[in-house]
Parts: C-alpha cells; structure tokens; sequence
C-alpha cells in the first residue's frame, strides 16, 4: 500500500465492551480507517499507545484502574498523539481534558450512530495535525482590576482559530497582563456544547475576565468575550454585541471568524488588532483582510507551533499579515501592538 493509501490507524479506550465495539463497527464503515487496537481502561490504554503508536486515539473519560483523563495526561506528557475525547459531556470534565491536551470532543448521545458522521470527520482532522506537547500553565491569582473592568474598550483584539485552538488560546490569554487595556473578541470553531467549558477553563488561567458574549454585552477593557454556539458574533453599530442565527449558506462555519471581524474592522476601523491562529479551512481570511484594509494591525500563529497551519497560512500567503510569530510570542506581539 502506498503512502497515499495508507490507513488511518486508530486506538479505541472504553470500559465498556459494547461501546468498544460500537464504535469500531463505525470507524471501520470508512475504508481509509482501520482500528488496530482496543483497551478496556486506561492503563491499557497508555500501554497500548505507547506500543502501538496510533494516529489517533478515541478516549472514554470515566473508566476503573486509569481514568481517561489520567491516561491522556500519561500519553500527551510521553508520546503525544491527537486524543478525541468520546464520552457523555460534564462541563468540569470538559475543562480538565482541554487542560491536559484533549484536541476535541465527541458527546456520546443514547443513538451511537449519531455520532458516527462527526466522529469520523474529528478522525481524519486529527490524523492530519501535529498535537504539541502540553505545556503547564499556573492559574491566575491577579485579576484584571476593578476600575479598568468598567471602562469601554476603545481598541479590541480580535481573534480567529480552529483546531488546536483550546490550548493555543490558553497560552495566549495567560501571558496578557492583568491591566490590558483592550478588549478582547474570539471566535474558536468548537463542538457544540463545549463552549461554556472552554471559557471556565480559560478564566482560571487569565488574568483577564473570560466569559461567552451575550447580546447586548458592552466589550470593556480587560473582558474577554467568546462567541456562543451556532450563532454568529457581531460589534453592533452602539459598541453593543449583537449574536444573530446563520442566514446564509455560503457560510461554514457558525459562529464565523469572518463576521465577527468584519464588524470590528466597521466599528474600530484602525484601533483593531487582527489575530488568526491554528486551524483548518479559510474562515477568518475575509475577515483579516477587512482589518487590514480599515487600517487595523493583523498577527498571524507561525507554521512552527500550529496544530494545523490552514487558515492563518493562506493569511500569510495572500499578504494580509503585519506579523508572523510563534505561538509563545503572540501575546507579546499583542501588547506591543496595542501600546503602539
């Protein structure tokens, strides 16, 4: 078999003998998937992803001898490989499994066979990125101040990414400083229903205030506002957030980088800051070239350090972006721009 032929090989972690197979059954429906080994706990499973080296592991979270969160931290912290966490969603479980380096997540539903298109889809995703090795991050014990939470933001940062994106944004967010000035926008194409666990697990890390938008919310210096499932974020025309369903089928993704920076770039014109980072597809491009053009600043996640360098690389391509940085750098390049 050719390289180009060649199988995705996948590792299945469940405790339960049926979902074990269940899910094999499913992967294996897809001819350019094949399932090389199964583990009944998570000890297992670290044994048998250390031997048998997949592409791609599907993780059970709660299991006896190992819990899943346990065995991803053992395999991320030895041998990383993209982990899908498929397992009934638990905001708090969510939150410590983004922490220790899960790329994604498949909520297991009472119909398997729900899951069976998205699971596959997350599969060959991951098989194509590079998972980097979780870097430990202190919690925050300094909050942004009260009397700078209060105050419109007269700058925003707006910021774009996709996969890989949970553990690129902790890094980003945990290095801004308590009293940053800006107010800050992201749009993180995400499962749905993980989007709240994403924001708790961001605010123990940040020093900045980390919430979901609602419509209507002023953006205030030193808040961080991410956008909610399927709708799209917008800054309206009084400074206000305005979140709106999907009207067009031309667009992909719900919510869309694209929209959401197309309304900074109306709004603050030459006092936005355009930031595209890890992930896969052209949603955020428009976006950053409508900064660019309102005469904003724009950043752009480097090759080096993307999960998967998609969307910020075609940025970089067509010449949309000021400056192109790693990952542990973007921060610095933030706060620059800004006091600029």
């Amino acid at each position: 078999m050719s390289a180009a032929e060649k199988k995705i090989r996948v590792l299945i972690v469940d405790d339960s003998a049926l979902m074990r197979e269940a899910l094999k059954s499913i992967i294996e429906k897809d001819p350019a998937i094949e399932v090389v080994g199964l583990a009944k706990n998570g000890k297992e499973g670290v044994e048998k992803a250390l031997l048998l080296k997949p592409d791609v592991i599907t993780m059970d979270l709660k299991m006896p001898m190992m819990s899943g969160l346990e065995a991803t931290e053992a395999i991320m912290e030895e041998l990383p490989i993209p982990i899908i966490v498929v397992s009934s969603m638990d905001i708090t479980v969510i939150v410590k499994a983004l922490s220790i380096g899960a790329m994604d997540f498949v909520a297991v539903t009472s119909d398997i066979e729900t899951i069976a298109a998205d699971l596959i889809t997350k599969i060959k995703i991951a098989s194509h990125v590079k998972p980097l090795r979780r870097m430990k991050i202190k919690a925050c014990v300094v909050k942004a101040p009260k009397e700078l939470r209060g105050k419109e933001a007269s700058k925003v940062v707006a910021i774009g990414v996709s996969t890989g994106g949970p553990q690129a944004l902790q890094q980003v967010l945990a290095k801004l400083p308590p009293a940053f000035p800006c107010g800050i926008l992201i749009v993180q194409h995400m499962s749905k229903g993980f989007i709240d666990g994403l924001a708790e697990w961001l605010n123990t890390t940040s020093c900045l205030h980390v919430d979901v938008a609602k419509a209507g919310d002023i953006l205030k210096k030193g808040m961080i506002l991410l956008a909610p499932d399927d709708l799209h974020m917008r800054i309206g025309g009084d400074g206000r957030i305005t979140l709106s369903e999907n009207t067009s089928k031309a667009i992909v993704h719900v919510p869309s980088i694209d929209v959401m920076m197309k309304s900074v770039a109306d709004y603050y014109q030459e006092n936005a800051i355009g930031v595209i980072m890890t992930g896969m597809g052209q949603d955020g491009v428009d976006g950053i070239r409508a900064i660019r053009k309102a005469g904003g600043r724009t950043i752009a996640q480097d090759e080096k350090t993307s999960v998967v360098f998609g969307m910020n690389k075609m940025a970089i391509d067509i010449g949309l972006i000021d400056k192109v940085v790693a990952l542990e750098r973007v921060a610095e390049e933030i706060t620059n721009m800004v006091s600029e």
